[in-house]
């Protein structure tokens, strides 16, 4: 876990502004997009601004600035800064936040963030801050983007943005498999149980930086056999819903690496099958399930494309696929999102 880098404010400061922040709408440089300026910040109570109609207030962006006196430093202005996200947020899905740095501003050395009820962390990719945000299910309209960082003097600054979630629905399916996966027999309970929390230790696990040194990639031919979403009835019964997104693949065709990183497990799980877990930093992790070869060990470091198994028909299967995954702090998502995501160039 990451402890709070942010401490309490000692003065805030309301600015209301008519200007969005920017969307990326494809790879190459964002420009600065348009930013409030922000006044000194004085100690003592602080008025909101009145002076617009409370609708046009709530369709504006809030900006919160915190300050905090360092031990030589007075109350210092610290301008919002320019942030942009890809690809559209959508229920379910992850999406990339980029924090442009102006060149004459001053440079937070911490960021953590939070949106719909989760911690999107943020870490260095070619000098500017990067992170990925979960769109868990179940969360759609607007939600706030709430930005915390701290600089070097001790100042502390929160920037709030608010981003549209578009709705998904999820379709549901009927499957037939073997009987002793959709019942499990009593004497496999217990290794089930005990995968399970293995993956969510595996999966809370935070590394402090980012592996990622360039775009995802499709670990298959992006050919979807079934989407991610699904409400799943296995032989009948109502068992869960699908936290993956099956690509097409004949036994033994190539699995690679979505992207940079560190492989986390290497192994056989019972209803995933033989499955790699690749550790992309800051508690993004992609898996590759139903493999009948694996290619790689835990601990080693992988690029995008690099070869890590072959698709395969083990585990809770039907035929042969891949079964790509996707977590974001936790929460499994659709891992097709992350090729909409753009990396700081």
């Amino acid at each position: 876990m990451i402890n709070n880098l942010f401490p309490p404010a000692l003065a805030t400061l309301v600015v209301l502004t008519a200007c969005a922040p920017a969307r990326v709408a494809g790879p190459g440089p964002v420009p600065d997009p348009p930013v409030a300026e922000v006044e000194s910040v004085a100690a003592g109570p602080v008025e909101q601004d009145s002076s617009a109609p409370d609708d046009d207030i709530e369709s504006r962006l809030v900006v919160m600035a915190r300050t905090a006196r360092g031990p030589e430093s007075p109350f210092l202005p610290i301008k919002p800064f320019g942030v942009s996200w890809s690809p559209s947020p959508e229920e379910g899905s992850a999406f990339g936040i980029v924090i442009h740095q102006r060149p004459t501003g001053r440079v937070p050395i911490a960021i953590e963030g939070e949106f719909a009820a989760g911690v999107v962390r943020f870490g260095l990719i070619r000098g500017q801050w990067f992170g990925i945000a979960a769109v868990p299910i179940g969360f759609s309209g607007p939600h706030a983007l709430t930005l915390r960082m701290r600089f070097e003097d001790g100042a502390n600054y929160e920037q709030k943005i608010d981003i549209s979630v578009t709705p998904t629905s999820f379709a549901s399916t009927n499957l037939s498999v073997d009987s002793r996966f959709s019942s499990p027999p009593a004497d496999v309970l217990e290794r089930i149980e005990s995968e399970r929390e293995m993956v969510r230790d595996l999966l809370e696990t935070v590394t402090s930086q980012w592996g990622l040194d360039g775009p995802f990639q499709t670990p298959r031919p992006f050919d979807v056999t079934s989407p991610f979403g699904q409400a799943r009835m296995f032989n009948g019964e109502l068992r869960s819903r699908h936290t993956g997104l099956d690509l097409r693949g004949q036994t033994g065709a190539p699995v690679r690496s979505a992207g940079r990183g560190r492989v986390a497990f290497a192994g056989n799980l019972y209803f995933a099958g033989n499955a790699v877990y690749v550790d992309h930093g800051l508690g993004v992790y992609t898996g590759y399930f139903h493999l009948s070869r694996i290619l790689v060990r835990v601990g080693d470091e992988v690029d995008s494309g690099d070869l890590v198994g072959e698709v395969g028909a083990t585990g809770r299967v039907t035929a042969a696929h891949l079964h790509w995954y996707l977590s974001v702090s936790g929460q499994s998502l659709d891992a097709g999102s992350l090729l909409g995501v753009h990396l700081p160039e």
